[in-house]
């Protein structure tokens, strides 16, 4: 397959070197070096994550590894384990590393591959954004990421957690984020991936990512736009309320209530009415929706600009329960999940009257913007900003103010 490649990084992808993560993290190669009888191969039947290259190989893909590791240490570990591959880039190669692209880019120059046709699979939130500057398609190793709260704001395109689905490559559109793929009109295919875990004291999910207006991806993301959208029309109700219900069939965990967020007492519609309904046939039998469940006592201005510890203490006392829970568990529905401090008082509120387990499953998790483009004239950042009559997209300099305050006003075609 000419021009395609899969890029690996080593380290807790295709093997479990988590052993050595102190040592290497100080960069002690002499502790590490003494001690690379301790790297594993992953657990599990069936094909394991250092098997898979060279399944690849035989569809016709090339291999590269890309590791910020030194190439004694990777050239080791290849040959210990039975690696095939056509390229290693290691830390000497590159002046830059992840999470800048020039190592990902180099190996694809070597190989020949075209980033369009190839996918970068790491386990780390550096490997991502490393793969979104290179313009390749990030993979998300999910059975190497010990961080799943980090990832959620810098997630892979595609998350997977059994080896053997990266040799399906025809069915990674279907193997997305269950929203993303339900907002694109799609028929998912589900597995432990398709839900994003976001960490939190009380479990937080999501069933997709957000986008903000101001990240060049919000053009392209079908689901930042029904998320937005479903702020004053019902339009994409009924693909969220699918999304919803298979969504929490991956949960492994059975609420006995859900309930959502509640709207601000200065606003007379709720956007889950209509979602929550279309989500009832997709439930399991037994789980009651109160969409009136919480209500919000108190206006908060200003809420989407404070700093979180300002959030938390904003919302305290904000929401009150309707019904007492019972001992039921609740699932507590949100639409975007930024800083959680709204969700976290909702499930605190919930948790007092009487629920013995609240959970929260948002439509998407805000992203973290990767864009990073400096600006010709001052050197500012640049960020992608709308045309308020045209609506087009461009780049124009963080540094611009309005008239009559001067700053500068630089732009470029986006």
């Amino acid at each position: 397959m000419a021009g395609a490649a899969f890029l690996f990084d080593l380290d807790m992808t295709l093997v479990d070197s988590s052993e050595l993560t102190i040592w290497r993290q100080l960069q002690n190669w002499a502790r590490v070096r003494q001690n690379m009888h301790r790297v594993r191969a992953f657990e599990g039947s069936g094909l394991r994550p250092h098997d898979i290259p060279s399944q690849l190989k035989t569809f016709g893909y090339s291999i590269g590894v890309v590791t910020a590791s030194p190439r004694w240490y990777a050239e080791q570990l290849l040959k210990t384990f039975g690696i095939e591959y056509d390229e290693l880039v290691a830390y000497h190669d590159t002046e830059a590393h992840k999470p800048d692209p020039e190592p990902i880019k180099l190996a694809l120059e070597r190989l020949g591959a075209d980033p369009k046709r190839s996918f970068h699979v790491g386990d780390a939130a550096i490997d991502f954004e490393a793969s979104y500057h290179a313009r390749v398609q990030a993979i998300g190793a999910g059975w190497g990421v010990e961080d799943f709260e980090s990832l959620s704001s810098v997630a892979p395109d595609l998350l997977l957690f059994r080896p053997d689905r990266l040799l399906g490559v025809a069915e990674f559109e279907r193997r997305g984020y269950v929203a993303e793929v339900r907002a694109a009109a799609g028929e998912p295919l589900l597995h432990l991936g398709s839900l994003l875990r976001c960490g939190g004291s009380v479990p937080r999910y999501a069933l997709g990512r957000y986008f903000t207006t101001g990240d060049s991806r919000h053009g392209s993301s079908r689901l930042s736009a029904h998320v937005l959208s479903l702020k004053n029309a019902d339009g994409p109700a009924a693909a969220f309320g699918q999304a919803l219900g298979d969504g929490l069939s991956k949960l492994k965990w059975k609420p006995h209530f859900i309930v959502p967020v509640p709207p601000k007492p200065s606003q007379t519609r709720n956007r889950f009415e209509a979602l929550l309904g279309h989500a009832e046939p997709h439930l399991d039998s037994g789980i009651k929706v109160y969409v009136d469940g919480l209500r919000c006592v108190k206006e908060i201005d200003g809420y989407k600009n404070m700093k979180p510890d300002d959030r938390a203490a904003a919302v305290r006392g904000a929401f009150e329960s309707k019904y007492t829970w019972g001992g039921g568990r609740v699932l507590l529905v949100d639409d975007v999940l930024t800083t959680g401090e709204t969700v976290a008082e909702c499930a605190r509120v919930l948790l007092k009257n009487k629920a013995s387990e609240v959970r929260i499953l948002a439509l998407a998790k805000d992203q973290r913007s990767l864009e990073i483009k400096l600006c010709p004239i001052c050197g500012l950042r640049m960020k992608v900003r709308t045309n308020s009559q045209s609506g087009e997209k461009f780049w124009g300099c963080s540094g611009w103010k309005a008239p009559p305050e001067t700053g500068c006003n630089y732009t470029e075609s986006l």
